[in-house]
């Protein structure tokens, strides 16, 4: 688990008065912030660091408030890591607070729950959502929206980008009445976004990745690196070995498949690498996503042409 106290600063303590204060406390959510999700990616193509989304909503939130509402603010950067962190709600509590704490509550999804369960809930509790819950969750459907318009996750065709947007069209309607300037921007950026998927899908329309794509795959066969990454920290052996060998031989005829140690999150662990001659990156990503369910990890890592992205299982983005 993550040292919450391992942030300078730490601890809700004795506030201290005026601006200054209310900037110290949003520096300290921010570091916080930032230290649990050291290790984590957003899930687009271009893996942008995950602080961004974070400072992306908290952002929105302020200008929605004129920077007002500090409770929101720091709810805002701290609303994905009960949900994606080993952090609890009594630790948020303790450090900012209660009414923060709660917050972040409201807008975090139940882990425990399969993923349809998950979406159901979501949906189903939104209209009962305090304001500030309804105004941290809207400016993170924003930023997720804009993340899909510029970069969606690997795997992602264009269908089911746009089946992501209805379900946020869903969700906000469920929770109007949250702040009406901050839902004028929702609609901009869902209009946006779909006309961004739907240019993905015009026939003539060319990416300079797929060019490059094209051109590699010039001369012999790409090479993906595929990485078992074991973010569970389990025992992994000549069982598991052996399973994901034959998990493998399901969908390629050849592999090469190496136990291999890696540090992450500050701890070395073993992993599995699989080395595929294919120039079917969307199989690479499909094997990817089934490996994260077969094997119960957070992601899995693939690498082509010297690049690396995390494939996920679900649908969060």
């Amino acid at each position: 688990m993550r040292d919450a106290g391992s942030v300078p600063g730490g601890g809700h303590g004795a506030p201290v008065a005026g601006e200054g204060g209310r900037v110290l406390r949003v520096m300290e959510a921010l570091g916080f912030a930032a230290q649990a999700h050291a290790n984590q990616r957003r899930k687009g193509a271009a893996q942008e660091p995950y602080v961004n989304h974070l400072i992306e909503v908290a952002a929105l939130t302020a200008q929605a408030t004129q920077g007002l509402d500090e409770t929101a603010i720091l709810a805002a950067l701290l609303h994905d890591v009960v949900e994606d962190t080993p952090v609890t709600l009594a630790e948020l509590s303790d450090r900012f607070g209660p009414e923060v704490a709660v917050v972040v509550a409201e807008t975090s999804d139940d882990m425990s729950l399969p993923k349809a369960e998950r979406q159901r809930a979501r949906i189903a509790n939104a209209p009962g959502k305090s304001p500030t819950a309804r105004l941290v969750k809207t400016a993170d459907v924003i930023s997720n929206l804009r993340a899909i318009g510029k970069s969606p996750p690997a795997g992602w065709g264009c269908d089911r980008q746009l089946g992501y947007l209805e379900g946020c069209r869903t969700l906000v309607s469920a929770m109007h009445g949250g702040h009406p300037g901050l839902e004028r921007v929702f609609a901009a950026t869902v209009a946006e976004a779909e006309r961004a998927i739907r240019a993905r899908m015009d026939p003539d329309h060319v990416s300079a990745e797929a060019t490059v794509a094209e051109l590699d795959m010039a001369v012999g066969q790409r090479v993906h690196l595929v990485y078992l990454a074991n973010t569970e920290r389990r025992r992994y052996g000549e069982a598991e070995l052996d399973r994901l060998c034959r998990f493998i031989s399901r969908e390629f005829p050849s592999a090469t498949v190496q136990s291999a140690e890696s540090i992450y999150e500050g701890t070395r662990r073993p992993i599995f690498v699989v080395r595929l001659r294919t120039d079917s990156t969307p199989a690479v990503v499909t094997l990817a996503q089934r490996l994260c369910v077969e094997f119960r990890e957070r992601f899995v890592g693939i690498e082509t042409n010297g690049r690396y992205v995390r494939v996920y299982a679900d649908d969060t983005a």
